[in-house]
């Protein structure tokens, strides 16, 4: 029982969406003032399917028995003058089912993301992570992750 990593296709966004859906709400349930769902389960489908069709971007998805368990969500930035970085990769999305968490398919993905940034021209590979989710900013220190910023919020209302 081991864990494919592969590339989506277009085919797989219906899944890639259900589980960016919940990897949303679950953001949202570490602090609402923060992290909205704002999007119905079928744009978040039609986004990623586009994002699979991109050079600049890529899906990468975990299979566990054939069935799709997790996923992660890359895109390249030349430049971008707001975070002052040049040829970094953002993994934007990563998210595991969690009957299929502590099988390996997070390190895999991890591992296959590095790889993908690399061919997709980063240097560098970049995430954030919810300051309340101990567990993802642990396991990606793990993995070599460092902190270089902090997100600070001024709630205004």
């Amino acid at each position: 029982m081991s864990v494919l990593i592969r590339r989506a296709d277009s085919g797989d966004a219906k899944k890639v969406g259900e589980l960016a859906y919940k990897l949303a709400v679950q953001h949202r349930d570490y602090d609402a003032k923060r992290f909205s769902v704002f999007a119905e389960p079928e744009q978040i489908e039609q986004f990623y399917g586009r994002q699979t069709q991109t050079n600049n971007a890529a899906v990468l998805v975990a299979e566990l028995e054939k069935e799709i368990v997790g996923f992660a969500y890359l895109a390249f930035e030349a430049r971008n003058y707001e975070e002052l970085l040049e040829n970094a990769v953002w993994l934007h999305d990563i998210y595991i089912e969690e009957a299929a968490r502590g099988k390996n398919a997070g390190k895999l993905l991890i591992e296959a993301s590095v790889e993908t940034a690399r061919e997709l021209g980063g240097d560098k590979l970049m995430l954030s992570v919810a300051a309340k989710n101990e567990f993802a900013r642990n396991f990606f220190e793990m993995q070599g992750f460092k902190p270089t910023m902090v997100e600070m919020m001024l709630d205004l209302t």
